[in-house]
């Protein structure tokens, strides 16, 4: 039976008031005097295993003799999470995203609940009310008026647990009907230059991404002055490949950037668009028609903002949880099943600590079941040098091997 994190510190700090002392070593770095150097994991199956550390020597609680005998430590664990992606959601509140998914403009009123913004904005609240393995954040474009005006800053910033900040923004910006407040023209340029700028103040050493979903063509070039046909004509195919470029610079600055493309497929010369901008972002679609997440209702927005989830959950998980200094360790998480699953230190198809020992990193099928949702609940087991870990229990409390 898996010991608590709050059960597992009052363990410790017992332990420590018996004569149970952590002397501290290289985290990770195991060694052996007669044993393996890295200790085994036998299960029955997948779901379970003890990792046994025969001969294993350093960083670790050391059992002081007392009264009855040398006393035992006995293993606990901690909680670990993977690093949360950053992801600013940059999205389009263009006058034409009050027309419906055909682009059609219903009356003069717009298409209300039947629009492109409110199929768009449904998918938006949903995932980001749901998916907590993200930090997000949002930035319409334009913002600063109902022309070209990009600010520097965003409409809410990047942040765990900000649905609700989100949901009022989109409030905000959204008519009685269910239709785009006062859209505006398409400065995607701008938005994404800003939005890039912004990523770079954040402090944190997440990964980080942009997220662009948008209708159609950019227009305003720069220099058009907020008037005339100059910054609003489409196909503008210089703007077009400004904002590719800016899309490519903000990759190289580190943040990559998916394209979503709202009802745009009919559209030749805008998927042309979004395809470029996709390849230029760094995270193209793959084994579509089109290179961009080409969607056309709520549902289709919200399975590409799974997808693109997916792919982003980082496989560094942080160890800020767990105690340093540690040799004799294991990590185990909950497999679809609510099964629990020993992953194995294993640089191919396993784990490994990164360079400063402060995370470790998953690799190849233990990152992918991460990424698809397969494996979730990461713990930390930890113990004495030589003392066996067991993963799973079973009911009479005994080691399930």
């Amino acid at each position: 039976m898996r010991l608590s994190y709050e059960r597992s510190l009052q363990v410790l700090l017992m332990a420590s008031a018996v004569g149970c002392s952590f002397s501290p070593g290289p985290p990770g770095g195991q060694t052996s005097t007669t044993g393996s150097a890295t200790g085994t994991v036998t299960g029955s199956g997948a779901s379970s295993g003890v990792l046994s550390g025969t001969g294993l020597t350093g960083g670790d609680i050391t059992g002081a003799a007392g009264t009855g005998g040398a006393m035992t430590c006995g293993q606990m664990n901690v909680g670990i999470m993977p690093q949360p992606p950053d992801i600013l959601i940059i999205e389009d509140r263009s006058g034409s995203m009050d027309n419906d998914q055909n682009d059609k403009a219903c009356n003069n009123g717009g298409c209300g609940a039947a629009s492109k913004w409110a199929l768009v904005t449904a998918a938006i609240n949903q995932v980001v009310s749901t998916d907590t393995s993200v930090n997000w954040g949002l930035k319409f474009f334009a913002d600063a008026d109902n022309q070209c005006g990009v600010n520097q800053g965003v409409s809410v910033g990047v942040a765990a647990g900000n649905s609700a900040a989100i949901a009022t923004a989109i409030t905000g910006s959204t008519k009685a009907n269910g239709g785009v407040n006062n859209g505006s023209y398409t400065p995607t340029r701008a938005a994404i230059n800003a939005g890039a700028a912004y990523m770079g103040t954040l402090t944190d050493t997440n990964p980080k991404y942009l997220l662009l979903a948008t209708d159609g063509l950019p227009n305003c070039p720069p220099g058009c002055g907020g008037n005339g046909n100059s910054c609003t004509t489409t196909p503008n195919a210089a703007e077009s490949a400004a904002v590719a470029q800016a899309i490519m610079t903000a990759q190289t600055a580190g943040y990559k950037t998916f394209v979503v493309g709202i009802a745009t497929a009919s559209d030749a010369a805008a998927s042309a668009a979004l395809n470029a901008m996709a390849v230029s972002g760094g995270e193209p679609q793959t084994g579509a028609a089109t290179s961009y997440y080409n969607i056309t209702d709520t549902a289709s927005l919200v399975a590409a903002l799974n997808k693109i989830v997916g792919i982003v959950a980082s496989c560094t998980i942080s160890l800020a949880t767990a105690p340093s200094g540690f040799t004799n360790v294991a990590i185990s998480a909950k497999d679809a099943s609510g099964n629990t699953v020993v992953i194995q230190q294993d640089p191919t198809n396993g784990w490994e600590y990164d360079a400063t020992k402060a995370n470790i990193i998953l690799n190849g099928t233990a990152c992918t079941n991460l990424q698809n949702g397969t494996y979730s609940n990461f713990q930390f087991y930890y113990a004495c040098a030589g003392q066996t870990i067991c993963i799973d229990r079973n009911a009479a409390g005994q080691c399930a091997n």
